[in-house]
């Protein structure tokens, strides 16, 4: 039986598709860019980072030096932009309360920069929902390396066989793979649900009453 719930941030937890888009599409043109993004085509820019989505933002203009100044106009806009649309996917508040008050630890575990998810998970979430949010901290590896969910399972003394990585896309479920975890995918996310992803995830479920109802009722 689970104990211990691990999620991933965009995509999973909150929609936050339209405030990425506003950002680095206005950070490029500041930037000089003749280039924007519509939201579908944000979809592949979202999952591994800010320094990922920076490069594939850029795509044949990515150089070094685009990158500084794209990822220095970026970060600042994204800070400003980010609970502008930003809000949970249907059904999640509820649901992660209830399985709060049935004594489940719930972790955020994303690439988002640590300071700017500590400040949007609460915002839509309230405090105290999570046992801990963590985002990326500079000069760690970004997700799919488990870094961050390897220090939070040894920090709280769990048991992998026990814990759950939730995620909605592809670098979710190599990251479950290499914490030694089995995933649970969301497809109301971001990912391309190609029929690999959604074979080797070992539950695939379509609004977040299934967590329980698919999920935790039969672990």
């Amino acid at each position: 039986m689970y104990k211990a719930l691990f999620f991933d941030l965009d995509g999973t937890l909150l929609d936050t598709l339209t405030d990425i888009r506003r950002a680095i599409n206005e950070a490029l043109a500041e930037c000089g860019f003749k280039i924007s993004y519509s939201k579908q085509e944000c979809h592949a820019l979202i999952g591994n980072g800010a320094d990922y989505l920076v490069h594939k933002a850029l795509g044949e203009f990515d150089t070094p030096e685009n990158y500084e100044k794209l990822k220095k106009a970026y970060m600042p806009l994204y800070a400003k932009y980010q609970n502008d649309h930003t809000k949970p996917f249907n059904g999640l508040p509820t649901i992660l309360q209830f399985l709060k008050n049935k004594d489940y630890k719930l972790f955020v575990c994303s690439n988002k920069p640590d300071a700017l998810a500590k400040v949007v998970v609460p915002a839509h979430y309230g405090q105290g929902l999570f046992t801990e949010i963590v985002g990326h901290t500079e000069g760690d590896p970004v997700k799919p390396d488990p870094i961050i969910v390897n220090r939070l399972i040894d920090k709280y003394g769990l048991s992998r066989d026990e814990c759950l990585f939730v995620g909605d896309s592809l670098p979710d479920l190599l990251t479950a793979n290499n914490a030694g975890l089995k995933l649970c995918l969301c497809t109301w996310g971001y990912g391309f649900y190609k029929p690999d992803l959604l074979s080797e995830a070992a539950y695939v479920i379509a609004k977040p009453k299934d967590l329980v109802q698919k999920v935790l009722v039969g672990a």
